[in-house]
């Protein structure tokens, strides 16, 4: 065996040994941020779930070692209430995030419908007076 061999076998152990550290690590650490974060979750805080449901908390309780937090999402008029469990709650926005944000110009209806039906009846004509040819 040559040196370029031992090389390469030493780098595949050493990756062998080196992955599974740093694969532990960074979940080690990220169980913690979650822990953390779940345990500072109060009332009034607005949160962002990992499915993507914009809300504000309105009730916590924990249940056999699980918190679960009542979630108040919509507006005024079509207000809605969902409860899931505390680590499916991705973040709490910062209130100088509600501030920064712009707010989105409604989008307008487009009246696609008429030119379809234009189209549409322009083809029938087109039928009609091929057959008539």
């Amino acid at each position: 065996m040559d040196a370029t061999q031992w090389i390469l076998i030493g780098f595949i152990a050493l990756l062998i040994i080196v992955y599974p550290i740093m694969i532990a690590t960074r979940n080690k650490k990220e169980n913690q941020r979650m822990q953390e974060q779940t345990n500072s979750l109060k009332r009034g805080d607005r949160i962002i779930t990992t499915s993507g449901i914009y809300g504000k908390i309105v009730d916590l309780q924990l249940d056999n070692d699980k918190k679960i937090v009542t979630i108040e999402t919509g507006t005024e008029k079509n207000k809605g209430y969902v409860s899931v469990d505390a680590y499916a709650i991705y973040s709490i926005i910062k209130d100088e995030e509600i501030i920064n944000e712009q707010p989105t110009p409604a989008v307008e209806e487009k009246k696609e419908e008429p030119q379809v039906q234009e189209t549409v009846e322009e083809n029938k004509e087109e039928k009609k007076k091929n057959k008539k040819k």
